[in-house]
């Protein structure tokens, strides 16, 4: 399979303003897919007492829907710095930071600070592997963050205690002794800073690196075909290469025709030389291949609600992730087209802050797997609008902002398109990109400690937000009176 598409990076030199451009749009990856989780947090994984919509969580662990999403922030839109919005006092929420990212943005940091740490001459699925075994139990070092929501799939997978041996393998047999079902988000999620590193490659080579990146934790071919597509997006908006919904869709096809290529002349091939050892785990089936109605229904969706993103039943499904990553660019394309002047016309159109801040928070009173799906999202609209073009009562008061945009100035370096005369980067030199964040591994005590930390912590958020939801209700009841008081 032939695909037409540039490589190199010649494009950057035909003129200033395409490198600043680029440059920005590389930290609009980066912070537009951090932005999308810490806002998007204050409403995934919503808590309900009062019903179970999700028999394999305890009674307690329950999603809301989205009218309870909008009854738990009626004011319709979110702030960052100070004074923050409020998280709902809840049993997830009071495991994270306000104005923090979750998870999803720590494992997209594996790659990228892997990445750093070889200077851009060693991409390696096998070191992310490493490092996902460390996060697991250590966090991320770097910044001293706790591993707060570790995913089934990933949970099972990486602590396998034979997973280094070979990591794709053990997703794939964690994938067909599941029945070739599970299909979730949580390598769809990491995936955007492939899209910055491929810039220079081919989207063959670029589909191929987000799958190999793929298959170490999630074998699904959903799974593979939503890196592809999110990973050649990225690489295709950074190149300018796509331009419009025509070029979006274009490489859609493109992604779908690849994985499907690859499915039946790569892995099916070789699970088929293996059926002789070990028949029971590699025996293909229809689950094996991708389903191209199930696909368009979600690729091609024209409203967030079409997705049913807080249906209990499928909520940290890829395919729903993937689909509102896809109609958040979509939104943003419509509303900021390519070559367009940012807030001129008559009447005057939003501004691109203004569209970005509208889309992601959209998105996140849609509840379901909100910080997930916003995090997939941002990155994409993060690449078309730029970083200059991210909410700043969002961007400057998200948690260590100024740590992460270091971290996307050594990256544009390192992939060659920094400024001139900018001081050399050397990620050896950089002990935030070493497996343990240049701090060493905590031993038992430390992480016993941190531990019970974190739990002290937990109870006491718990018990502020009891305190000030009684205060909240014993006004109410005041005011109440007060009217009825007044009224006679």
């Amino acid at each position: 399979m032939s695909l037409k598409n540039g490589t190199g990076l010649d494009f950057v030199s035909t003129h200033p303003f395409v490198k600043a451009t680029l440059q920005d749009k590389i930290r609009g990856v980066i912070f537009g897919s951090a932005l999308g989780d810490c806002i998007g947090l204050y409403t995934g994984w919503l808590f309900s007492p009062t019903r179970r919509v999700q028999r394999s969580l305890p009674k307690y662990l329950e999603f809301l829907s989205k009218k309870i999403a909008e009854d738990a922030y009626p004011q319709g839109r979110f702030q960052l710095v100070d004074p923050a919005t409020k998280f709902r006092n809840d049993g997830h929420r009071n495991k994270f930071e306000l104005k923090a990212w979750t998870d999803d943005t720590d494992h997209a940091l594996l790659i990228l600070l892997s990445y750093l740490h070889h200077n851009g001459q060693m991409l390696s699925p096998s070191d992310l592997a490493k490092r996902l075994k460390i996060w697991i139990d250590q966090g991320l070092r770097a910044l001293d963050r706790p591993p707060c929501g570790i995913g089934k799939t990933v949970g099972s997978i990486v602590l396998d205690k034979e997973y280094l041996t070979n990591p794709s393998q053990k997703a794939h047999q964690y994938w067909v002794k599941g029945g070739r079902n599970v299909a979730p988000n949580g390598s769809l999620m990491r995936t955007h800073p492939l899209g910055i590193i491929c810039l220079a490659f081919s989207l063959e080579k670029t589909f191929q690196i987000a799958t190999d990146f793929s298959l170490i934790t999630h074998a699904d071919p959903r799974c593979i075909l939503a890196c592809c597509i999110s990973t050649g997006l990225i690489r295709g908006i950074l190149r300018g290469e796509i331009l419009d919904e025509k070029g979006l869709d274009t490489l859609l096809e493109d992604a779908y025709t690849w994985v499907d290529s690859w499915v039946r002349d790569v892995r099916l091939p070789k699970d088929d030389a293996q059926k002789e050892t070990d028949s029971d785990i590699y025996e293909p089936d229809a689950r094996e291949f991708l389903d191209r109605e199930e696909f368009d229904q979600h690729a091609y969706a024209k409203t967030f609600s079409d997705l049913l993103l807080d249906a209990s039943y499928k909520i940290g499904y890829v395919y729903k992730c993937l689909g509102t990553a896809i109609l958040s660019l979509r939104m943003g394309m419509q509303k900021s087209p390519h070559g367009s002047t940012p807030g001129t016309g008559s009447p005057p159109p939003l501004t691109n802050s203004a569209i970005f801040e509208n889309i992601i928070t959209e998105l996140t009173y849609e509840a379901g797997d909100a910080d997930t799906n916003a995090c997939a999202a941002g990155a994409l609209l993060g690449s078309w609008l730029g970083y200059n073009s991210l909410p700043s009562h969002w961007r400057d008061g998200m948690d260590n902002n100024d740590w992460l945009m270091q971290k996307c100035n050594s990256l544009i370096q390192v992939i060659g398109v920094g400024d001139d005369g900018a001081t050399p980067y050397d990620g050896k030199l950089d002990a935030d990109t070493s497996p343990d964040g240049g701090k060493g591994l905590m031993n038992k005590e430390e992480l016993e400690k941190r531990d019970s930390d974190m739990i002290v912590k937990y109870m006491t958020r718990h018990a502020e937000g009891v305190a000030e939801e009684k205060a909240r209700l014993k006004a109410e009841e005041k005011q109440k009176k007060g009217w009825k008081s007044f009224l006679g």
